[in-house]
């Protein structure tokens, strides 16, 4: 997010914004939590835009261990992004392989 739009601004851009730039830019997504998955919004840009998100199971853990998690499903990742269109979002965890999270979007009729 800092390289893309600077340090300061970056904490003042909403999540749909970055989430459909980064999509268009041809970005697959990295993210802290697979809540992305659950706001309506967030999902919906997802779904609009086909965004491939791998989102951490877990939110609350230190950053060093984000980034664990990340390398130690770094071949699995690759692979799906390499193999599937989105949208979706997948859940990284380093005890199984990547999972597909529900989007809330579209909503159910």
């Amino acid at each position: 997010m800092d390289e893309r739009y600077g340090k300061e601004e970056s904490q003042n851009i909403p999540d749909t914004q970055w989430i459909e730039e980064a999509t268009l830019a041809g970005d697959v997504l990295l993210c802290k939590d697979v809540a992305i998955a659950h706001n309506p919004l967030e999902a919906q840009v997802i779904y609009m835009s086909n965004a491939r998100v791998f989102a951490l199971s877990k939110a609350n853990l230190a950053g060093r261990a984000m980034c664990q998690w990340f390398l130690e499903n770094e071949a699995k990742i690759l692979a799906a992004a390499t193999r599937a269109s989105g949208p979706y979002v997948m859940s990284v965890n380093p005890s199984y392989n990547l999972r597909r999270v529900k989007l809330a979007y579209p909503p159910p009729k």
